[in-house]
């Protein structure tokens, strides 16, 4: 860079940081993926309060609820109304997965990858993951609090 001109040098320098400011971008602190056997232990005969995020990337209308029982089933509430009968379980170590049998609509098996920020927990759908994670923190499918345990999902969303 000798040879370059002096603001040369300072715009390669403010191009580079902001390459470096680009790839950190919808990273947010003490981001950590759930997995393997406390994956297991948050769920296991709790309750989610959860809400869906819409494809504009705001809240959806409802939120829902679902009890995930000991024997794998679940039950799914939308609006304080039972919903669904479902099935639940951990696929490979690292992902939730949900079926609803019953369910004339929604006749596969849902799987998402859980990861926490602060007291919130977020899902990601395989199609948001890259091989280290989430490609963009901001991608989630839909986020949750374990009830009764407090926690708020407000803070960790920007």
């Amino acid at each position: 860079m000798a040879h370059l001109p002096k603001y040369f040098c300072v715009i390669i320098v403010v191009l580079l940081t902001l390459l470096a400011q680009a790839a950190h971008a919808g990273t947010k602190p003490d981001f950590k993926q759930i997995k393997g056997a406390a994956l297991t232990a948050l769920l296991t005969d709790k309750t989610v309060v959860s809400e869906y995020k819409d494809s504009a990337g705001g809240i959806k209308d409802f939120r829902f609820t679902e009890h995930h029982f000991k024997d794998g089933t679940t039950d799914y509430i939308e609006l304080g109304h039972m919903a669904e009968k479902g099935l639940w379980n951990i696929i490979g170590g690292d992902k939730v997965c949900y079926k609803y049998p019953g369910n004339k609509v929604f006749t596969g098996t849902y799987c998402f990858f859980v990861y926490k920020i602060e007291d919130c927990y977020y899902n990601y759908h395989r199609r948001a993951m890259g091989l280290n994670g989430p490609r963009n923190q901001d991608w989630w499918t839909s986020r949750f609090i374990i009830k009764g345990e407090g926690g708020s999902c407000d803070a960790a969303v920007g």
